[in-house]
């Protein structure tokens, strides 16, 4: 008997290679299976340049403590890019702002857990003191210098979904390029 207290889990589009729907799935299942579903990934770039990461924590499967964007998520089943943005910029970080733009979309495969990751970008102004790092929350923002040296020298301490942005990224020319 289902509890109908409980609120339905949120529910993700899986897509055929072609980014047809071909079924609807809650989300942790859509994950467990790796199954090819959209997510969205924002990358928080300060007045400086310098990118906001956040140290992820999680089960052991998910690689905790390693560095990734700050703000990631499923896109729900009926939702647009866009809003899925939005939407998570404001329940990860209680920031809302529609002044994302599009950056690029990796493709679905192995490295990033069949996802479809369309990445956006989000330029912030405030303080230099306020962004720069929070150690409660694992977030630093790290000057392209600092980024540069922890993907070259560090790896080990990025995701792997990370990698393969960055490396997307420097292929496509878009690294050295930030807001």
């Amino acid at each position: 008997m289902q509890d109908l207290s409980m609120p339905p889990p949120p529910l993700v589009e899986v897509l055929d290679p072609a980014h047809r729907v071909v079924a609807v799935v809650p989300v942790a299942e859509a994950v467990r299976q790796k199954l090819c579903h959209r997510t969205v990934a924002i990358l928080i770039f300060d007045e400086l340049g310098r990118l906001s990461l956040r140290k992820r924590n999680g089960a052991p499967e998910s690689l905790p403590e390693r560095w990734d964007v700050s703000v990631r998520s499923a896109v729900l089943a009926g939702e647009a890019l866009q809003d899925a943005a939005t939407r998570a910029l404001e329940t990860e970080l209680g920031i809302h702002s529609e002044r994302m733009r599009p950056l690029l979309e990796l493709p679905a495969q192995p490295e990033n857990s069949n996802e479809f990751l369309q990445v956006f970008t989000l330029h912030r102004s405030e303080s230099s003191a306020e962004s720069s790092q929070d150690r409660e929350s694992g977030e630093y923002s790290f000057s392209p210098e600092e980024l540069d040296c922890l993907l070259r020298d560090f790896r080990e301490l990025v995701s792997p979904r990370f990698l393969l942005l960055a490396e997307a990224m420097s292929l496509k020319g878009l690294w050295r390029r930030r807001p």
